[in-house]
């Protein structure tokens, strides 16, 4: 018994000296991060909702049998994304790309850079209230089950969310 409390003296008076010696040697300057490279970041980077929608006199119209006639425009409308960083000047930094494969995995399409200069700004909340993505059907495109992906980049935090669903095309 007596050899286990000793034992367990001597374990804690090492764990002190080192939490000591550690916190005696911060003399040295720390070198600070330039305010150019600041960011926030709060909470994790998440997708509200998402929904298939129709374009009804410039208002989308959630669809949620996501079955379409080739030809059709097919959107994908994501809700709440965020949060986003904030660079030094206050600015959120997001991009946007968009993929279409067809049943067996193949790529039909995929845009990129789909936000361009409009994914700089100050977004409320630092978030993206409705981004949306969508693909113009053809009528050359075979009817049958296609998914559409939308991957939206925190450019700052160096982080993305890729939001992915069936829907068929007939």
């Amino acid at each position: 018994m007596q050899k286990h409390a000793l034992s367990f003296s001597i374990i804690t008076a090492l764990i002190f000296i080192v939490i000591i010696s550690s916190s005696c040697g911060s003399d040295k300057k720390k070198t600070d991060v330039s305010d150019s490279t600041k960011i926030q970041v709060v909470k994790p980077f998440s997708v509200g909702n998402y929904n298939f929608a129709i374009l009804e006199n410039a208002k989308f119209i959630p669809y949620n049998k996501a079955i379409y006639h080739r030809g059709d425009e097919v959107y994908m409308v994501l809700e709440n994304v965020g949060p986003f960083a904030k660079d030094k000047d206050s600015l959120n930094h997001a991009e946007m790309k968009m993929e279409v494969t067809n049943s067996i995995g193949e790529l039909v399409t995929r845009r990129e850079n789909l936000f361009g200069s409009r994914g700089e700004g100050n977004f409320k909340n630092n978030i993206l209230k409705s981004p949306y993505a969508s693909y113009e059907s053809d009528l050359k495109d075979k009817p049958g089950k296609f998914t559409l992906s939308v991957t939206i980049y925190d450019l700052l935090k160096k982080d993305s969310i890729v939001v992915s669903d069936d829907f068929f095309l007939e």
